[in-house]
């Protein structure tokens, strides 16, 4: 049977504006059925379809100046970054405009402005949005600090960076003198290149306050027997590894199957594994406590470590034992 409001099929599962439904001969009576949603003044999307991060920037940059980016937290998301759990689905998307426009309003949308060189503005996904480095610079108006440095991770990550650590501080420095200067630097100094997510900063974080020796983070070993390892966090000086837990490790199978796998094989080696889960601060702090009781109690300098993969490369800030 034939539905006279159903969208056109170049408009389905898409963002489209008032005069792009008009050209495929769909009127505003049309629109205002239950087949499409209004973002924004002028600009609808398909009812049926859960829109992308992308899809909605896209849809907040059309109805606004052209001028305009898309910075912190939904920046982030286009970037791929590292985001708090709370920050993992977001209810508006961060619209910037340059100083002195007035912030965009409107449904689904959190207005900013801000002066800016050019050169802290980048296209991501084919969107005007912050750059990397500048996305991290963005993380001082509404991350806390640890979240800030997890940010700051993803970025410099050793398998995907997208920024140097030179090109932080550059951004940095151009924002000198403003709000969250000082906690920006703190945080680019505790950034590190070899976390690999979100937990695993908060842990190195939490553990480094507590007073635990520094760890190799992800860094990759030959055992005696001949087989590679790399542990999330590994002490090695008192033969304690410790393994971050995500999501994945609940929901994935074949990870599960990995992990265990490598539970036994560190126990053949007299290697004492460990395993934490990060929720609030004050939990985590309490799970952690005993384990770096537990470091500090089987720390001995004579043991050697584990001699690093040959073809691994480490950067220069690489705890050397």
């Amino acid at each position: 049977m034939h539905d006279g409001w159903a969208l056109p099929a170049a408009l389905r599962g898409a963002t489209f504006t008032a005069a792009d439904a008009k050209a495929h001969g769909v009127a505003e009576r049309r629109l205002r059925s239950d087949r499409a949603t209004q973002l924004h003044h002028g600009v609808w999307a398909d009812a049926g379809t859960e829109l992308t991060v992308a899809q909605r920037a896209s849809a907040a940059l059309s109805a606004t100046s052209p001028d305009a980016w898309i910075s912190h937290a939904a920046a982030a998301h286009l970037l791929g970054l590292r985001v708090p759990p709370r920050l993992r689905a977001l209810d508006r998307i961060d619209v910037t405009v340059p100083t002195p426009m007035h912030a965009p309003r409107g449904r689904g949308v959190r207005g900013r402005q801000r002066s800016l060189t050019p050169s802290a503005i980048a296209m991501i996904h084919g969107i005007r949005a912050s750059s990397p480095a500048q996305a991290f610079v963005d993380g001082a108006d509404y991350l806390a600090f640890a979240d800030l440095v997890a940010l700051g991770d993803g970025i410099v990550d050793l398998r995907r960076p997208l920024a140097s650590a030179p090109e932080l501080r550059r951004a940095i420095g151009e924002h000198r003198g403003q709000r969250g200067h000082r906690r920006l630097l703190a945080a680019s100094h505790a950034v590190r290149p070899t976390s690999r997510s979100w937990a695993e900063t908060v842990t190195r974080l939490e553990l480094e306050a507590m007073g635990a020796p520094p760890a190799w983070w992800n860094v990759p070993v030959h055992l005696p027997g001949g087989e590679e390892l790399a542990p999330d966090a590994a002490f090695w000086q008192a033969g304690v590894l410790l393994e971050v837990e995500g999501d994945q490790h609940r929901t994935d199978r074949a990870q599960w199957l990995t992990d265990l796998d490598r539970y036994n094989l560190v126990q053949r080696y007299d290697l004492e594994p460990h395993r934490i889960v990060v929720t609030s601060p004050a939990e985590t702090r309490a799970r952690l406590r005993p384990i770096v009781d537990r470091i500090l109690r089987r720390w001995d300098p004579t043991r050697a470590a584990a001699p690093i993969a040959p073809w691994y490369s480490h950067p220069p800030e690489f705890p050397e034992g």
